[in-house]
């Protein structure tokens, strides 16, 4: 079967690469000889969404073995559009046929961002490559990915959110279990309680807290929290502060000989 085209352009993150990839380098490959994926690099998927699921090397590595792309270009341009690839490429592609493949999601021509410089260039535009509805989204498969778990001899946590003065985590307590008395020079913490029953010491005093109700703990207070209940206890923690590292952590009591 004759290809239309000598080249097909495909750009995006690819973050993770899902079916609905696949099925648009298939049909990419339909329509031309070669196809080149011009792969959006780290800097443009922490513009978009605040970390890549995947370093950029490792996107590149595992497409590079799908057969039908025959080349992966990470792009040096962190720009919202990939017009600076596509003009790289056309430039050191001279007088061939090349069109810029849309999915399902880009089906009309002014919410292409690179329709302009394709005009200009001479590639033309396929609509609707890889199916004309949306198969999946990266976003949507990533939109619940946490952090590592960390395991702890008390239970575990993981980070759910990291920002500047900020973090937020889940943690788990085990029955019969407790943190160490503890307190933190840089950051004070809010705890609500999300599972369980639990044993709260703040200084001096005690609380018994269970599901819907929380606590806040200033900076440089002694606290410590224990699960009292007949399963496991959850909470979330919200830490606020300049310095959210672990060796904040001044103990002074420890069931596990950490001190």
């Amino acid at each position: 079967m004759k290809k239309k085209y000598d080249y097909a352009l495909v750009s995006g993150g690819f973050d993770p690469v899902h079916v609905g990839h696949l099925r648009m380098f298939q049909d990419a490959s339909k329509l031309s000889k070669r196809v080149i994926l011009l792969l959006n690099n780290d800097e443009w998927l922490i513009k978009k969404k605040g970390k890549p699921f995947m370093n950029e090397n490792q996107r590149k590595e595992i497409l590079d073995e799908f057969k039908s792309i025959s080349q992966v270009i990470i792009q040096s341009s962190s720009e919202s559009s990939s017009s600076k690839a596509i003009k790289n490429f056309v430039r050191n592609n001279p007088n061939k046929s090349i069109c810029y493949c849309n999915g399902g999601d880009r089906s009309k021509i002014q919410n292409i961002l690179e329709a302009d410089v394709c005009k200009e260039l001479g590639v033309s535009l396929e609509f609707g490559v890889g199916g004309k509805e949306k198969a999946e989204s990266s976003s949507q498969l990533t939109k619940n990915y946490l952090g590592n778990v960390e395991e702890r001899p008390w239970g575990n946590y993981h980070i759910i959110a990291k920002n500047i003065g900020y973090q937020i985590k889940e943690i788990k307590v085990n029955q019969n279990s407790k943190l160490s008395l503890q307190k933190h020079e840089s950051r004070s913490e809010f705890w609500q309680i999300v599972k369980g029953e639990s044993k709260i010491t703040i200084e001096k005093k005690e609380y018994h807290l269970k599901e819907k109700e929380h606590i806040y703990i200033p900076k440089n207070t002694v606290h410590r929290i224990e699960n009292t209940g007949k399963k496991e206890l959850i909470f979330i923690e919200i830490q606020l502060g300049e310095n959210l590292k672990e060796e904040d952590i001044i103990r002074l009591e420890d069931d596990y000989g950490r001190v």
